[in-house]
């Protein structure tokens, strides 16, 4: 087994590579085939490039825990089964929600290269990160790409006290004649589950739209909102959004239900069992791909050219914030914050506690 590599220091810019090996070498110890770890890694990078570190390296840590507890499965064999012409279904043997998701999302595009339409269902799963990674997946066969997935309870159904529903993230991309594709990527959720665990980690208050506590009262305390739930997006709306999201991963699945979904910092043994789906669409199969990004680019410029309420503060695509941040990191590398320099060394604890493994086929 090779030696661990050093862990970037606070305050220095790595360099995506650089971080990506280094994620990559440490769940290559705890058991991951290599071509996977780096797979999982890229994935990790690629939130932390784009500015949604809530969902990037700050997850490696709970990713190798899960490994190491055997919650999560390292070597799973992906069998797609009841598989017709533009469907299929998956049982992902409770492996990192990352590498399921990757296998999901290509079997979705190979049915739709085919087909015109490809969908994919899976369920035992784990937390698979930034959903708009699986869509610019899609996106580099030219096709649309939209991303479901349920996730651990967080938000009560409306009226309620008892999170019974995920986050529930959605993301969407669709291809772009004459620049970015325009890519769509939100939690059913006003805030994430994820950035409230990041202000409640450095003792900062959230947004007072964000959850409820305990009592279903509005509250700015993370802490407070961590032991009670989300708020969704659009009020009695929202949760039927979260709603939608939990019916088309779980019935179309056959996965675990939303309340008995775990979180991937959850302590125990248990596996996490989320379901996702994923549809990608062929446009050669519709109006035709050059027609597509076509319209996709009106569409695109009709948005710029708003006026913006403020003159210094243009009308924003979705997904350019990311894409910018993403150009800069590829230019001057990633800030390593104290707060990622110390969930990288937390992961390198973790990967250092795996004494032994079974290394399966």
């Amino acid at each position: 087994m090779p030696s661990l590599p050093l862990t970037p220091m606070s305050g220095e810019r790595a360099r995506i590579a650089q971080l990506s090996g280094f994620a990559a070498s440490l769940l290559v110890h705890a058991g991951l085939r290599s071509d996977d770890a780096r797979a999982m890694a890229d994935c990790l990078v690629f939130a932390q490039s784009s500015g949604i570190d809530s969902h990037g390296l700050m997850h490696l840590p709970a990713y190798l825990n899960g490994l190491r507890r055997s919650a999560l499965n390292p070597r799973p064999r992906f069998v797609f089964t009841a598989e017709r012409a533009a469907a299929a279904s998956l049982d992902a043997e409770q492996a990192p929600g990352i590498l399921a998701a990757l296998a999901a999302s290509d079997r979705a595009s190979a049915l739709a290269k085919q087909a015109g339409v490809g969908a994919v269902a899976v369920r035992n799963s784990g937390h698979f990160g930034v959903a708009s990674y699986f869509v610019h997946r899609m996106l580099g066969q030219q096709q649309v790409g939209l991303v479901f997935s349920n996730a651990s309870p967080s938000v009560a159904p409306r009226g309620g006290r008892q999170p019974l529903f995920g986050t529930n993230p959605i993301a969407a991309g669709f291809p772009r004649a004459d620049g970015q594709p325009l890519v769509i990527d939100l939690a059913s959720t006003l805030g994430s589950r994820a950035r409230i665990r990041k202000a409640a980690a450095a003792g900062e208050e959230i947004p007072a739209d964000w959850a409820l506590d305990a009592e279903g009262q509005p509250t700015t305390s993370a802490e407070a909102a961590l032991q009670g739930s989300m708020q969704a997006l659009g009020g009695a709306k929202g949760t039927l959004l979260c709603l939608l999201v939990e019916l088309l991963c779980v019935s179309l699945s056959g996965g675990a239900l939303g309340a008995e979904v775990r979180p991937p910092q959850d302590p125990s043994s248990q596996p996490a069992d989320v379901s996702h789906l994923f549809l990608a669409f062929d446009p050669e199969a519709f109006g035709g791909a050059a027609a597509l990004s076509d319209r996709v680019a009106e569409i695109a410029a009709a948005i710029e050219s708003v006026e913006p309420v403020e003159a210094d503060s243009p009308v924003r695509l979705p997904g350019a914030r990311a894409a910018a941040a993403r150009r800069e990191a590829e230019r001057n590398g990633i800030l390593v914050t104290p707060a990622l320099a110390n969930a990288l060394a937390k992961a390198r604890s973790e990967a250092a506690a795996f004494t032994h493994f079974t290394i399966g086929a």
